[in-house]
């Protein structure tokens, strides 16, 4: 949250003249970025850097609020030595965006995901290869038994019958910041519910997300909007 009230503080100092959505202006933005996915409950395991596209679309009601919906393909999961789980999920973010000036948004909704792909891969000493999540196990108790000194892991990988659930839900929560028609993103996707299911597990998906996109107005006006303060223009 703190990164949030600095960043939103950044972009307020930077403006000076940019476009303002107005009432009944509908755009398409493409997007493209980078998450940093994490999952509760997963012990000492590393976040995964990995990628997300999609497109957000956008009707704006009024000059302060729009309505946002979007689909986003996301590559989630975590690094938990020696495993890594990929599960990639199709995002479709739905928002009420608040302007509180003219480029400056500040967003949250709910976001159902849909699992796109799920695999695990492990790599130890010489060994390496991609297998089912429900299959860590066995490897995991593999890799133990042929380097009993070194491998002392004791994860999330560990339990047996790991799965990933089909459908997630995230609760998301951001910024946006718009100079002619270039929109940077910043959100936050706090899971809600368990997305990985097995003996003794229970995780979420935390995701932190930067994007890049290109807005596009379908269709409505856009004016440039220029705020000049009179009184100190006078002084």
């Amino acid at each position: 949250m703190k990164k949030f009230i600095m960043l939103a503080s950044m972009m307020l100092a930077c403006i000076s003249g940019f476009a303002q959505m107005q009432p009944g202006v509908f755009s398409i933005t493409p997007e493209i970025g980078a998450n940093i996915a994490t999952m509760s409950n997963s012990g000492k395991a590393n976040s995964r850097i990995a990628f997300a596209a999609g497109v957000d679309f956008e009707y704006q009601i009024n000059r302060q609020f729009s309505f946002g919906l979007g689909a986003t393909y996301s590559q989630q999961g975590v690094s938990d030595d020696p495993w890594t789980l990929k599960t990639d999920y199709l995002n479709l973010p739905v928002t009420i965006n608040y302007y509180p000036v003219a480029g400056l948004g500040i967003f949250v909704g709910v976001e159902p995901g849909i699992l796109m792909r799920k695999k695990a891969e492990f790599s130890y000493g010489i060994k390496s290869g991609v297998v089912n999540l429900n299959n860590t196990y066995d490897i995991t108790e593999m890799l133990r038994e042929e380097y009993p000194e070194k491998f002392t892991y004791d994860g999330i990988c560990s339990h047996k019958h790991l799965c990933a659930k089909s459908g997630v839900l995230a609760l998301p929560i951001g910024v946006n910041y718009e100079f002619d028609h270039c929109v940077f993103g910043i959100k936050y996707s706090i899971g809600l519910g368990n997305a990985i299911a097995g003996t003794g597990v229970s995780c979420t998906h935390n995701v932190f997300q930067i994007s890049l996109g290109y807005k596009f107005n379908v269709f409505g006006d856009v004016r440039k909007v220029v705020e000049v303060d009179k009184k100190d223009e006078n002084k």
